[in-house]
């Protein structure tokens, strides 16, 4: 019996190595508006978990709810009570509810964008003073019910403070929300401690998986939000550390900053500004950067495709890599499901939104497309739910695609890479006349405008990137 029990216990020890290089994968950036090149907000984020795990890309319609009606996560529990009426929005489900719904990003009706989340985890310290809540609020369920239930971006800040403080925490996240007048970018650090700031509009951030704000005002509530106990947890927790008479919310609510997010942050600071003044081995690194170049939608699209180009390190992209000399864990990843990009745009109306930019699989080899957010229709090419390979999934075929490439030569991945750059520069030039087309239409108008153009574009990039499946197939 104790020999079965060893070999029980390091069966699971492997297996957890094993899983260990999948979780807590995920990269963000935000681009202050003051900083970009069009003048958009720039934000987006790669969904990083394992290979072979089907996305979709979809439009839920408002409905009206029936009184007792809740929604429920099958993966922990957690249920919320549905409002009379969930508005429309878009959304990139999962295709197994029973482990998670994991809407992750989209606009609603009303313009606001979610964009979630970058998974995080407290310090043991604080865990042990301020546990995350088994049935609590998860990242599975966040972009659910929370986007279509808010008209602005401070409230869905509100909106989610409330869930957090009554319901709790399943997990740390870190998360945006915003519309066309402001932005927020949320930390969730234990059970039910939070804190959200606006963010400004002259900064650029990187953001893996932990948690990066330093000192923050907490008096200044036009541009803060934080829980009521933010400071006694840590100062229970013994782990409380002040700056200047602040709260440093990193140095207090942060575990040591791992190699995996040390190496993604590092380059992709240094791709969106080179001239930045940081080392590898720098104690951390400031959240909010500043450049001296304005920043393009392109150099954040290569941002997240970043495997240390320049750099001198060598990519992690399998298992085998994982601990040799010489290589890093990248932003460009193997284990991207989607990635996806918003520019929020100050001269389209609210219930359009702005742009939000799509890869389905890695973007490392597969296309950004572009989508109005006031969209009700999707190409059928991203609507399959199947968990294995299926040659009319958008993602099945363009994971297929990144696959193949990323055990190829470097002259054929260089060969479609410069075809998805053309398809990409090709598609933002165009935008700027579009956006000035579809903001002289009415709602009605622009609905039926957005959304022939997201079925043309849909199509178009699957057959761009199937053609590209079925020539590697032939080599």
């Amino acid at each position: 019996m104790k020999s079965k029990k060893t070999l029980f216990f390091l069966i699971l020890i492997v297996l957890m190595t094993q899983i260990s290089v999948y979780i807590f994968a995920c990269t963000g950036i935000i681009v202050g508006k003051n900083l970009t090149t069009d003048g958009s907000f720039i934000f987006g984020r790669n969904e990083d978990l394992e290979p072979d795990h089907n996305k979709t890309f979809v439009v839920h319609e408002r409905k009206k709810n029936k009184p007792g009606d809740v929604f429920k996560d099958e993966s922990n529990g957690f249920i919320y009570k549905l409002p009379a009426e969930s508005f429309k929005y878009t959304a990139l489900p999962d295709v197994t509810p029973k482990d998670g719904i994991f809407d992750e990003a989209g606009f609603n009706e009303y313009g606001v964008i979610i964009d979630a989340t970058v998974s995080a985890k407290a310090n043991e310290k604080i865990q042990k003073i301020d546990p995350y809540v088994e049935n609590g609020l998860a990242e599975s369920a966040l972009t659910s019910v929370v986007l279509p239930y808010v008209k602005t971006a401070r409230e869905g800040v509100m909106h989610l403070a409330q869930i957090i403080k009554t319901q709790g925490a399943a997990e740390g996240n870190t998360l945006v929300i915003a519309d066309k007048n402001e932005l927020w970018y949320i930390e969730i650090y234990s059970g039910h401690q939070f804190v959200a700031i606006k963010y400004p509009d002259d900064k650029f951030s990187v953001f893996p998986n932990t948690f990066f704000l330093g000192t923050v005002d907490l008096n200044d509530k036009k541009n803060v939000v934080a829980s009521e106990d933010i400071e006694n947890v840590a100062k229970k927790a013994g782990t409380y550390i002040a700056e200047n008479g602040k709260i440093h919310l990193t140095k207090s609510y942060a575990p040591p900053f791992e190699d995996r997010d040390r190496s993604r942050q590092f380059s992709g600071i240094l791709s969106l500004n080179p001239d930045a003044k940081i080392t590898y081995n720098d104690e951390r690194y400031d959240f909010l950067q500043s450049a001296n170049k304005k920043i393009s939608l392109q150099d954040v699209m290569k941002t997240l495709r970043n495997r240390f180009e320049g750099l001198g390190y060598k990519p992690e992209l399998s298992k085998a890599d994982k601990g040799k000399d010489g290589y890093k864990y990248p932003i460009g990843n193997i284990n991207t499901m989607e990635s996806h990009i918003f520019q929020i745009k100050g001269t389209l109306p609210n219930e359009i939104g702005g742009v939000m930019w799509l890869t389905m699989a890695a973007p490392k080899f597969s296309p950004y497309v572009p989508y109005y957010g006031n969209i009700t229709a999707t190409d059928s090419s991203y609507h399959n739910t199947d968990t294995k390979y299926n040659e009319n999934s958008f993602y099945w075929v363009a994971d297929n695609v990144n696959d193949i490439l990323d055990k190829s030569d470097s002259k054929l991945q260089n060969n479609f890479l410069s075809k998805i750059k053309s398809y990409e520069n090709k598609k933002i030039a165009e935008q700027a006349q579009l956006d000035k087309k579809i903001a002289k239409m009415s709602a009605k108008e622009a609905q039926k405008f957005a959304n022939e153009l997201a079925l043309k574009n849909g199509k178009e990039a699957f057959d761009m990137v199937k053609s590209q499946e079925k020539l590697l197939k032939n080599k």
